[in-house]
Order: structure tokens, then sequence, then C-alpha cells
């Protein structure tokens, strides 16, 4: 496979995981049951790990780790204790404990995606600060949350409902900072368009044999 199929092929993939991981935020229930959006939103990011794995071996663990994340969504979406809100304050510890495993799942898939984006061959060919910027502070931002995340765990139980307008600011920053992810794999989607481009150019001027073209 030459290196212009797989920027074509990543390319595609970075925008599918990106519809991917829209499709797991945005919670649409049609009388409780959102399954659909979960199963399709995992399939959609399986897909593109499979195909990025051309660029790092380490998408391969990233894909097994989300394989282990729709496992949890089928899991949480039929059994009706795990899917009756973490927050609740009659919530059971079977609950909160299974609640937190799912969390930490989570917290290592996007540490391990975070850090195979970060292998993609398009740093290589392009130089763009604000992408890099980019990239560096919302990786930090997203992983620095959902690991302050794990340090409300053990306070659940005990929790006075005052606390739940600040569990309600966590729930809003979560989403903001995914759809910052979402953004950031649309940028890294348009720079490999960019560069594949640019690259077709240079081809059919070479071919033609007129410089001045």
């Amino acid at each position: 496979m030459t290196n212009l199929s797989i920027q074509h092929i990543s390319e595609k993939a970075l925008r599918r995981m990106a519809w991917g991981f829209t499709l797991l935020i945005l919670d649409i229930n049609i009388m409780n049951f959102d399954i659909f959006n979960d199963l399709l939103g995992y399939v959609l990011i399986l897909y593109s790990l499979s195909s990025l794995e051309a660029e790092s071996a380490l998408f391969q663990k990233v894909k097994w780790i989300t394989f282990i994340l729709l496992i949890e969504s089928f899991i949480r979406d039929w059994v009706p204790n795990l899917n009756s809100g973490i927050w609740f304050p009659d919530i059971s510890l079977s609950s909160i404990v299974y609640a937190q495993s799912s969390s930490i799942v989570n917290l290592l898939m996007i540490m391990l995606l975070f850090t195979s984006l970060g292998q993609l061959s398009i740093w290589h060919q392009m130089s763009d600060p604000s992408l890099e910027e980019a990239f560096i502070t919302r990786r930090n931002a997203l992983i620095g949350l959902l690991v302050l995340q794990q340090f409300f765990y053990p306070f659940i139980i005990n929790l006075e409902k005052e606390w739940a307008i600040v569990m309600t600011i966590y729930a809003v920053l979560y989403v903001f900072f995914m759809f910052l992810l979402i953004r950031l794999l649309f940028r890294l989607a348009n720079a490999y368009g960019a560069v594949h481009q640019g690259q077709d150019k240079d081809k059919s001027i070479m071919e033609s044999g007129n410089p001045y073209l």
C-alpha cells in the first residue's frame, strides 16, 4: 500500500471516528432506549480504528478497549439498576463500582487514543502550530477531567443533593470537551486532505512535463 493510499484511508477513518463520537454523546432516547446510537457510534469508531492500524499498531489496542466499552453499553442499557443514573442518592454500591470501572476503561481508551493520534504520519508532513497546540491542550483538558472524575466516585453515596449542580456542570464540561475532540479529529482529517491534494497536484505537474502548469 502506497503512502498516498494510507493518507486517503486515514483521512476517511478520522472523519468516521468523529461522527462515531458524535453519536455517542448525542443522547437521543426513544422510550428511554438509546442503544441504536451507541451501537452505531461504536461500530464507526471500531471501523475507523481498524483502518488506522496501518499508521500505528497502538490503534489496535485502542480498538480492543473500545470493544469492551461497546459490550459495557449493552450491559448498561439492558440492566435497569445500572442505567438509573449514577448520581441518584439511593445508588447502590455495586452500581458505583461498576460505573467507576467503566469510567476507568473510558479514561484508558481516551489516553491511548490521544497517544495513537500523536503518532499519525500527518504530523511529519505539515507544520501547523495552532493544530499542535490544540491537540496538546484538548488532550490535557479531557484527560484531566476524566481523572478528576475518579476522585468523586468514593463519595457518591454520601453526596448531598446540593452537589447535583456540580455534577451537572461536570457533565456539561465533559460534553464540551468531547466536542472539542470531535473538532480535532475533523481538523486532522482536513490536514490529510490538504496534503493529499497537494501531492496529487505535484504528481499531475510531473506527469504533464510542463513545470509552468
